[in-house]
């Protein structure tokens, strides 16, 4: 025979039970946001909190800090977490955060930096390719934000993308960059060419013209057309005219 009883009780402790599991779960949603945002918070200010938060923080959170911008020795940090669980990611995963590496252009740019930041973010940017897009280019992922990002790295401002983009090629791992990559970069390289060839060449045309004599044109004065007389000029005319006084002198003379 069942005791009802003790049915009876069983059934209102799996339901106090569920309803406490309930309130425990209602409870923990609003802390989880708060501790995204707390973990934000830490990325970005740095200080004690930031170790932890470097740990417990997702790629969004990671990738996301990068692009606030991040003193150079936290943002190398978070480089090297990101590149760190590379071989955590899934296929899906691990190509969303390289299209978003390279949308970034390998977080190269920063709008006020030291010589020696620039050096770092070279070093960064070079992590991120070696450790995150190489292995989704050689994939055959991301091949239009290569055939685009490569040639704008070459030819941004600054030097810092065409470093990375010469120590990538100077490696003797495979790039990854692509055949269209490669042409565009080849396309890029070879408009500069032709710019500073033509440059060359016009400054060559330039400095021909100047061997060639130029003919003198006489002095204009203030007062219109009156001629300037050199020194050696001056002289004969006094000479000149000393002359001529004397021979009218004796002219005179022998007429008397």
């Amino acid at each position: 025979m069942v005791d009802e009883a003790a049915v009876e009780d069983a059934a209102v402790e799996e339901t106090t039970a569920v309803e406490e599991t309930a309130v425990e779960v209602a409870n923990h949603l609003p802390a989880v946001a708060g501790g995204a945002r707390q973990l934000r918070e830490a990325l970005r200010q740095g200080g004690e909190a930031f170790p932890v938060a470097l740990r417990e923080a997702d790629d969004g959170l990671l990738l996301s800090a990068l692009d606030e911008g991040l003193p150079i020795e936290r943002a190398t940090r978070v480089v090297v977490e990101l590149v760190r669980r590379a071989p955590e990611r899934g296929p899906e995963l691990a190509d969303a955060v390289c299209e978003k590496v390279l949308l970034a252009r390998l977080y190269l740019e920063a709008p006020v930096s030291s010589g020696a930041d620039d050096r770092l973010r070279v070093r960064n940017a070079l992590m991120l390719y070696d450790g995150l897009v190489r292995p989704c280019a050689e994939r055959g992922g991301a091949p239009e934000l290569l055939a685009c990002v490569v040639p704008a790295l070459w030819a941004a401002r600054g030097g810092a993308g065409r470093e990375v983009v010469r120590r990538i090629v100077d490696s003797r791992q495979p790039t990854g960059f692509g055949e269209r990559a490669w042409k565009e970069l080849f396309s890029c390289a070879a408009e500069e060419c032709r710019e500073r060839e033509d440059a060359a060449a016009a400054a060559a045309r330039r400095g021909g013209r100047r061997w060639w004599p130029r003919r003198r044109r006489p002095r204009r004065g203030g007062d219109g057309g009156r001629i300037e007389l050199q020194p050696g000029q001056l002289w004969v005319s006094v000479l000149l005219g000393l002359i001529s006084v004397a021979l009218v002198l004796i002219v005179v003379l022998a007429a008397r």
